[in-house]
């Protein structure tokens, strides 16, 4: 049986993480980096849903230190977005969760995916 999939879009400020960081996670964590987070559309959140994810993280800056400016408060209400459509489509919006994170620290961006995990694997 394969590891369930848990999806983590993120903008390329949030995240040093390697493989390594999560080799001992009960599932299989695919990383996308982006160049801000507030260029992750919606469209990228669901498409990782029909991918088999089980779960969607978008991280962004911390609120205020955004590297763009407002980048992070973009992919939060597109967060908000693709929850009002997996709502729609009968799959439970908690599965896609935004995360502010401070910028670079690897060890803060681990602890929010390993938070994020539980909580979905814990949903099954």
């Amino acid at each position: 049986m394969a590891k369930p999939k848990i999806a983590v879009l993120c903008c390329n400020y949030t995240n040093s993480a390697t493989d390594e960081d999560f080799k001992d996670f009960p599932c299989e964590i695919v990383i996308k980096r982006f160049p801000c987070s507030g260029s992750i559309e919606i469209v990228d959140i669901l498409k990782e849903f029909e991918d088999d994810a089980e779960g969607v993280l978008v991280c962004g800056c911390e609120k205020e230190k955004c590297h763009n400016k407002t980048g992070n408060l973009r992919a939060e209400k597109r967060v908000l977005g693709a929850k009002k459509y997996l709502e729609e489509i009968g799959i439970d919006p908690e599965r896609a969760q935004m995360a502010f994170v401070p910028r670079l620290d690897t060890g803060a961006f681990v602890e929010t995916v390993k938070d994020f995990v539980e909580k979905i694997l814990n949903k099954r």
